[in-house]
């Protein structure tokens, strides 16, 4: 139970920063919608406006990983020393 907890802290967020980024990458390049930074662009698809949510994706596929980056590292970190506890543990049993 506590393995899924750890991996999902730890590889959750990177592949929801890896789905950002190929979803910010089918808009730009397929669809041919402008995303950057500074403000959302017009960007439909299928009728819909989709600028917000671009824009949103493209921020969180930028600077994604200086957000949730200490997550990951700290749940790796933890994730490390309970398996190291628990081996030492099952060996002196």
């Amino acid at each position: 139970m506590i393995n899924r907890i750890f991996l999902l802290f730890t590889l959750g967020p990177v592949l929801l920063w890896l789905l950002c980024i190929a979803v910010v990458l089918f808009l730009g390049n397929v669809i041919g919608c402008t995303i950057h930074e500074g403000f959302a662009n017009p960007c439909n698809l299928l009728g819909m406006d989709l600028a917000d949510t671009a824009y949103s994706m493209g921020v969180f596929a930028a600077w994604g990983p200086l957000l949730f980056g200490p997550v990951v590292v700290g749940a790796g970190i933890l994730w490390i020393l309970v398996a190291l506890i628990r081996s030492i543990r099952k060996r002196k049993s």
